[in-house]
């Protein structure tokens, strides 16, 4: 049976991790709560998440399913405290925001344990359609209202 790969933490809510293929991957999470400036009620930390190849390529490399098991790790330690929340971007300068939409659809899937909800959303900027997810425990007692504010924030983005 597959296991993670062994996380090394660089700070809170950080971590790095190298693959069997030598690809230095940095997962971390950063504060994103400017966002949500204009919903004072909401008062849980609200983040974004982000993985990146920071040595080594990935694209030269086959899948490997231990990474999906390391990400589904770093989002068990991040789920922990009940109160995070995390925001997931696409990034879509390279168009290949619909791949990582996909793969991202799927790790969540092979994350959820029905105490996390997921909340798809696009922004349109520019003419461009950024793909975005909204993880939050069902547990949290801010639950509707960042929900609320995550819809919101997605259809009035070309308005700030």
């Amino acid at each position: 049976m597959l296991s993670p790969y062994l996380l090394q933490e660089s700070d809170s809510y950080s971590y790095e991790f190298i693959t069997d293929n030598r690809v230095t991957y940095h997962i971390y999470f950063l504060d994103y709560a400017y966002m949500f400036a204009d919903y004072a009620y909401i008062t849980c930390p609200i983040y974004t998440f982000n993985i990146d190849a920071i040595d080594g390529d990935p694209t030269t490399t086959a899948e490997d399913a231990r990474i999906k098991l390391t990400v589904l790790e770093v989002f068990k330690l991040f789920f922990s405290r009940v109160a995070n929340v995390a925001i997931y971007v696409c990034d879509s300068l390279d168009e290949r925001h619909l791949a990582r939409k996909r793969k991202f659809d799927a790790w969540f899937k092979g994350f959820n344990d029905d105490t996390i909800l997921k909340e798809d959303g696009v922004a349109t900027v520019e003419g461009v359609a950024i793909y975005n997810a909204l993880l939050v425990h069902k547990q949290n007692k801010e639950l509707a209202a960042i929900v609320a504010a995550f819809n919101d924030l997605n259809s009035n983005v070309g308005d700030k």
